[in-house]
Formats: C-alpha cells, sequence, structure tokens
C-alpha cells in the first residue's frame, strides 16, 4: 500500500512539472585567473581574465531572453574631491564607463519545433571556435584564427533550424549591424553571414560558413571550413578561415588554420576528477601576397578539472611562437590558471 502512495506521488508531482514548468531566471557565471609569464624577459603578472554573470531563462514556451555581462571590462573608477576648511580632503563624486560590459542581450522564439529566431547581441553565428564560450575552451586563448573571423559579437537577427533523422543537419542564417558588439550601425549597409553544419554518423560534425561585410566602403568576404571527431575520451578539431578584403589599390587576401587534440583521463579520488592533456598547432598569413610574414604558434597545455559541471579547473598553458620574418612581436609564454563556474 505504502509503495502505491509514493507511485501516485511521484506520478502526481511529474503531472505537476509538466503543467507548470519553471519560467523561473537561470543565473550562471565564471571568473579566470591567470598568472602570465613573458618567457623572454621573465617577467610575469597576475590578471583577472574574466568575471562573467549570466541570466537566461524563457517567459512561455515560445519564447526566452539570454543577458551575459563581463565586469573586467569596467571602465577605470574616476573620483572627484574636495578640501575642508581645515585641509582634509574627500570624495565628492564617482563615474565608471560601462561600455563594452554587456555581451550578450537576445530574445529568442521558438514557433515551430526545431526552429528558432534570436534577435539582439549575441554571438554571430561563425566558425565552431568562435562560438564556443571561453569557459569550455581547449586552451587558455583563442587560436590565431579570430584574425580572418569578423566580430565575435554583434547586433543583428538570425535564424536557425535543425533538421533531426538518419543525417544530423542544422542551418542559420543571420544578418547584422557589422559595427561589433554595443555599437549602433555605422553605415548605409548590413552585414550577412550564413552556417550550415552536418553529422553523417555518430560524433562526426563538418561545418561551413560565410560572412559578408562592408568595412571602410569596400567589400571583405569570410570563409570557413572545419571538422570534429569524438572517440571515447579522444577528440580531434581543425578549422581553415580565409578573408578577402576589397581596396582602392587592391585585394587583401589572408588565411589562417589550427588542428587540435586533446584526451579525457579520468582520475580516481574525490578532488581531481579529470586530467585533460591538449596540444594545438595553427598558423596565420596576414597577407598571401607577401612572402614568409607568416605566423605559426604551438600550445601545448594540461588541465585539471575538480567536478563535471559546476567545476573548478586549474591549467597549464605553454604557447611556442614562430615567426617566419624573423620579428617577434608577441613573445613565448607560459600561462596558469584557475577558473570555476557556477
Amino acid at each position: 500500500m505504502k509503495k502505491l502512495v509514493v507511485i501516485l506521488a511521484l506520478v502526481t508531482l511529474v503531472g505537476f512539472a509538466q503543467q507548470n514548468p519553471d519560467y523561473s531566471p537561470k543565473f550562471s557565471g565564471y571568473v579566470r585567473a591567470w598568472h602570465q609569464t613573458d618567457l623572454a624577459t621573465g617577467q610575469g603578472q597576475y590578471l583577472v581574465r574574466q568575471a562573467r554573470l549570466g541570466i537566461n531563462g524563457e517567459v512561455n514556451e515560445y519564447a526566452g531572453y539570454k543577458l551575459l555581462f563581463d565586469f573586467t571590462r569596467l571602465g577605470s573608477l574616476k573620483t572627484t574631491s574636495g578640501t575642508t576648511a581645515a585641509g582634509e580632503k574627500f570624495l565628492t563624486g564617482a563615474t565608471a564607463s560601462f561600455s563594452d560590459v554587456m555581451l550578450d542581450a537576445a530574445v529568442s522564439l521558438k514557433p515551430i519545433k526545431n526552429l528558432e529566431i534570436s534577435a539582439g547581441q549575441f554571438k554571430v553565428p561563425f566558425s565552431t571556435d568562435n562560438l564556443k564560450s571561453d569557459q569550455n575552451g581547449e586552451f587558455s586563448n583563442r587560436p590565431l584564427l579570430v584574425g580572418v573571423s569578423p566580430s565575435i559579437r554583434d547586433i543583428g537577427i538570425s535564424v536557425g533550424y535543425k533538421i533531426k533523422g538518419p543525417v544530423d543537419a542544422e542551418v542559420i542564417a543571420g544578418s547584422f549591424n557589422g559595427s561589433g558588439m554595443n555599437k549602433s550601425e555605422n553605415d548605409k549597409s548590413t552585414d550577412y553571414s550564413f552556417r550550415a553544419l552536418v553529422s553523417p554518423i555518430n560524433n562526426l560534425v563538418f561545418q561551413a560558413n560565410y560572412y559578408g561585410a562592408k568595412v571602410g566602403g569596400y567589400d571583405a568576404n569570410y570563409m570557413n571550413f572545419g571538422a570534429l571527431y569524438k572517440f571515447m575520451k579522444f577528440v580531434v578539431e581543425g578549422e581553415f578561415g580565409g578573408k578577402t578584403a576589397k581596396t582602392s589599390a587592391a585585394d587583401l587576401k589572408s588565411n589562417s588554420y589550427f588542428a587540435q587534440a586533446t584526451y579525457s583521463l579520468p582520475f580516481p579520488g574525490n578532488f581531481v576528477k579529470e586530467v585533460i592533456p591538449a596540444v594545438r598547432y595553427e598558423m596565420y598569413d596576414p597577407n598571401s601576397d607577401v612572402n614568409d610574414n607568416e605566423i605559426g604558434r604551438i600550445t601545448v597545455g594540461l588541465s585539471f578539472e575538480f567536478a563535471k559541471f559546476n567545476f573548478a579547473r586549474f591549467r597549464v598553458n605553454y604557447e611556442k611562437y614562430d615567426y617566419k620574418d624573423g620579428v617577434t612581436t608577441n613573445p613565448d609564454k607560459l600561462i596558469f590558471e584557475l577558473q570555476t563556474r557556477f
């Protein structure tokens, strides 16, 4: 009898939850603290790389929202002071610049299954690596591929549709100001993007991206192709990107690519859950018409994860640069990173 009562109670609770879904806001965030050493000079510094707070949720079964802020982007605090008759100074005011603190501010609509419309400020649907959150990145720094990618975030609208079947696929098209985040339109045109993903088998994904823009009144085109494959705890990934910027004098072409691999090793014990070695090789050519100006970089990393979801992570990255022209503008680095996420 008692078992029957428990079963009936559980069924009632499940039915109530389905009829009354939770539309309350969900809070999340993460902090990334660094110590970075310049191996050319031996000098090091401590950094708070990111301190982010996000709010997201749904208002009903068809509409949702997303907000994300990074407080390390706050401008320096400016103060004004006065002087008493006794010559003592006192604070009269304080101001701070809040530009660029807001990263995401978007609303989404899902009128039918697998179709999503997003409007506001959010990440431009271009390149799998660009769309990764920094907290989920395999390395401390993003690849040099950002040199041939549009702004990571912009203000605009996108429409995405997922296809589920023997071959899973997704297509996303968008239109954006082209001025970057927290900036209004700066010319008479808008940029546009197209992204497609296809997964012919489990754990294998191919992706292609295109972005058309106006830069300084001239056309600029970005293309990106990539693939990702997972086999048990092993993940290998690569991308190639190219940019063509037309000017009155000539067409400036640049390209970049990277290949990386990670392996997750379960770790016995209650403190460290996983140890993840990672390696990445990449190359960036800022101008294809100029010889011996390529920049290469090898990154070797080791991450220790203390939990899987609401987690803390300690990571060590070593970055080795190779400048073909012999002029080093970015020295080799050793980075120690401690990150928490909630």
